[in-house]
């Protein structure tokens, strides 16, 4: 299933911690807190807990987004998709 994962982490360390880990399932950046990528469900579950790990419930938040492939073939991407390099924070 292709997902889409936004966030807004407060700590620096905590937020980069986050995208490498999203790296790690194979996510890729598509805007300075905004991943996306194809993942089955079981490792959908496995991410959860590992974004568990990581934020802080009370300060930070994570939207994990699934998607239906023909809901992604449908965005409308207004200017250059992706993402140049890589922002360090």
């Amino acid at each position: 299933m292709k997902i889409i994962v936004v966030y807004d982490i407060s700590d620096n360390g905590k937020r980069n911690k986050l995208a490498n880990e999203l790296k790690k399932f194979g996510l890729y950046r598509i805007q300075r807190s905004a991943f996306e990528g194809d993942i089955d469900s079981q490792r959908v579950k496995n991410l959860i807990r590992v974004i568990n790990g990581i934020v802080d419930i009370k300060t930070d938040i994570v939207h994990v987004i699934p998607l239906g492939i023909r809901d992604w073939e449908r965005r409308i991407v207004i200017g250059k998709e992706g993402v140049v390099g890589e922002w360090l924070v």
